[in-house]
């Protein structure tokens, strides 16, 4: 199975560093140009600053200061037809059902496994 690359701007967003770096890593290695935020509060500020050029919003569910579902609403507040993939570790399926049925995009599951994130992000920017 060939990997798809892209050329568009991706915000991940993740209150783990490694996580986001890691993210970054595959992301970028696979031409698309990243934007990292370690909480709601940066991801929603970074999203209003770039809002013209983010394709897309890798999103994680559980963060200390605004969580996921806060951070998604202040996102769709912004841009009502914003791009967003829900991401997780843990088994928050109430939560990402939930904002699934608010529109978001797509779910993947941490830890990310390169071929999965590339597939859900190439099919929530072309959807």
């Amino acid at each position: 199975m060939e990997l798809q690359r892209g050329i568009e701007t991706v915000l991940v967003v993740d209150d783990e560093q490694l996580v986001r770096e890691l993210a970054r890593d595959i992301l970028k290695r696979y031409g698309y140009t990243v934007l990292m935020a370690s909480g709601g509060e940066e991801a929603v500020e970074l999203y209003r600053q770039h809002s013209g050029t983010v394709a897309l919003v890798v999103l994680d569910i559980l963060m200390p200061d605004i969580d996921g579902v806060e951070t998604f609403h202040r996102i769709r507040e912004i841009d009502p037809s914003a791009r967003v993939i829900i991401s997780s570790g843990y088994d928050e399926a109430h939560a990402a059902d939930k904002l699934m049925q608010e529109g978001a995009a797509a779910f993947v599951q941490k830890p990310y496994r390169i071929a999965d994130l590339l597939k859900v992000v190439r099919e929530a920017i072309e959807k």
